[in-house]
């Protein structure tokens, strides 16, 4: 079967969704490893056997909801190749605001010590520590899957000021950062969200709901990074847009210099605060 035979059939199957139709490419330059413009030229290329059962296994399970960062073991943040695996929370390039928050408060103090809270694949401590090399950035995370994900990442990007180890929230934490950053679970699980929702059911469901509907986990790090951070040290958080007002509230008891900033698509969904 030709390319151009194969995307026929993908497009009957995705008639009304250019989004998976689109992501059919990706799926092709993944299998051919071919480039973009290569496929476009090569339309009549034709599949051998095991192309094709590849092919079909990848879009018959991105049909059904799979996400492609799981199918392919791959995903970007700030363009850099992370590995990631299933059920291992995949970041989101919204995330990146939150991250470059983080980044312009480093480069304007003299900070050395931040914390990294439910680290996950360790995208965000790994993006600060190879933005800067001389401040120590440390990961933790209850999920040991998810740690030593982090660990082969931060091998393969050769960084040594980066430390990742086991701790539920902070109960292995013994000392004080300048800057505590999390994206933590903040899902409430009776909301449906005007979005993909399908590929949410592939990812880990403690990485992404939260009791109370969905500030559990936020409220006891806005209560607890308190005792973790020095004298004028930040805390940055991601939360839901829905219950924004509920957490500048709680932030408010706590904190001064409170910031709150948008992500890409315009919703505010970040928070900042500065330790009294």
């Amino acid at each position: 079967m030709k390319i151009s035979k194969w995307l026929s059939k993908v497009f009957l199957y995705v008639y009304k969704n250019k989004y998976i139709y689109n992501e059919s490419l990706l799926i092709i330059k993944f299998v051919l490893k071919k480039k973009y413009h290569w496929i476009m030229l090569n339309k009549n290329y034709f599949l051998n056997e095991k192309e094709l059962e590849m092919l079909n296994f990848f879009f018959i399970n991105r049909l059904k909801g799979f996400p492609l960062s799981y199918l392919f073991n791959k995903c970007y943040f700030f363009s850099i190749k992370y590995k990631i695996y299933y059920d291992i929370f995949i970041p989101r390039f919204d995330t990146e605001i939150m991250v470059k928050y983080a980044m312009n408060l480093l480069s304007k103090n003299n900070y050395y010590e931040v914390l990294d809270l439910g680290t996950g694949c360790g995208v965000i401590a790994l993006s600060i520590a190879n933005k800067f090399s001389n401040i120590k950035v440390f990961g933790v995370d209850i999920n040991i899957s998810a740690l030593k994900l982090s660990i082969y990442n931060a091998l393969k990007m050769n960084l040594n000021n980066v430390f990742f180890f086991k701790s539920n929230w902070f109960s292995n934490i013994n000392k004080n950062f300048n800057l505590i950053i999390s994206n933590p679970p903040y899902i409430n699980k009776n909301i449906t969200f005007n979005c993909n929702n399908n590929d949410l059911k592939y990812e880990s469901y403690y990485s992404l709901y939260s009791k109370f509907n969905g500030i559990r986990d936020i409220f006891y790090i806005i209560n607890n990074a308190y005792n973790y951070l020095y004298k004028n040290g930040w805390l940055i958080l991601e939360h839901s847009i829905f219950n924004r007002k509920y957490i500048l509230k709680k932030f408010k008891k706590k904190y001064i210099n409170i910031f709150s900033y948008k992500s890409y698509i315009n919703n505010y969904c970040f928070v900042a605060g500065q330790k009294k």
